[in-house]
């Protein structure tokens, strides 16, 4: 039998814990209407950068951007630098292990992700979580080391692993293929959702000609620059939102596991307050009868 002492303990400590949980569920919530509120919409600077894309021509022309011989891949994970988000880092870097193999590189985002990394062994270059501010120089880096990876080591394909936010109460991990890209011209493959934003190409005349003031290698390398910084601005978002709403939720979890823990002790130390009071009361009863019986008591 648990003695009172400690259980009256343990319910004065559940409580406060009670009270912790909700005050960092109520923060986490105004954070992530916060940052609701702050995100911004790129729709039209979407539809005209693949109005941009729509008129380039890559008929006969070759750069690894559109596609290279089978060699090795780069798999960038997006994970979190804070806490109460184990479930969701876990399922990023388990998504992104199944398709690794020995020759891929991996690139880190995120404390959380580098720790569960560094506890397989695995080689990884690694880079700070996102802030809530998603700051445009941290877009920057991201983006220059991918291409410069891509190119430097010549690699196949490169794959950005992120947990994608679809409702409050609902986060996905998702893949998007970042390299090749040569879905992103629609004369190549035809005008397919990549994730820059809505359909709407630019009609163009088959008799005009364009003319390029710069080499289309030169072009072909700005406009995806411009894509994957413009996506990865996006991802980051998504990132974020989900980082916040799966907090919330792990938060609620976390109040409701704590309050059936609360009942199960209340009703504990009342049973055991009553079994205590039945016994002294079966003590006194018991000494009595024995005083009857022994004449001190008539």
């Amino acid at each position: 039998m648990i003695p009172l002492t400690i259980l009256r303990k343990d319910l004065a400590f559940n409580k406060v814990m009670e009270n912790i949980i909700e005050v960092l569920k109520g923060v986490a919530a105004t954070e992530y209407f916060h940052l609701q509120t702050k995100r911004k919409s790129f729709n039209e600077f979407e539809v005209r950068l693949r109005d941009l894309f729509a008129q380039v021509d890559i008929h006969d022309f070759q750069h690894p951007f559109l596609g290279s011989p089978a060699a090795a891949n780069n798999i960038i994970l997006i994970t979190s630098d804070t806490g109460f988000l184990g479930e969701l880092n876990m399922s990023v870097v388990n998504y992104g292990l199944l398709q690794y193999k020995n020759d891929d590189l991996l690139t880190v985002v995120g404390k959380e992700g580098i720790r569960y990394i560094g506890e397989r062994g695995i080689q990884y270059v690694s880079f700070p979580g996102i802030d809530d501010d998603i700051s445009y120089g941290s877009v920057v880096k991201l983006r220059d080391h991918i291409i410069k990876e891509f190119l430097g080591k010549k690699l196949s394909n490169t794959v950005i692993v992120y947990p994608h936010f679809v409702s409050f109460s609902v986060q996905k991990i998702e893949q998007f293929q970042l390299f090749p890209c040569r879905f992103l011209f629609p004369q190549e493959s035809g005008p397919i959702n990549s994730g820059v934003g809505k359909a709407g190409f630019l009609q163009i005349d088959p008799s005009e000609k364009m003319i390029m003031d710069s080499s289309l290698k030169s072009i072909v390398e700005y406009l995806v620059k411009i894509w994957i910084g413009q996506l990865l601005h996006l991802i980051f978002w998504e990132s974020k939102l989900s980082e916040w709403a799966a907090r919330v939720i792990h938060l609620e979890r976390s109040t409701t596991e704590i309050r059936n823990q609360q009942k199960k002790m209340r009703l504990q130390y009342f049973r055991t307050l009553h079994e205590r009071s039945d016994k002294s009361t079966r003590e006194i009863f018991v000494s009595r009868m024995a005083l009857i019986r022994s004449g001190a008591i008539l």
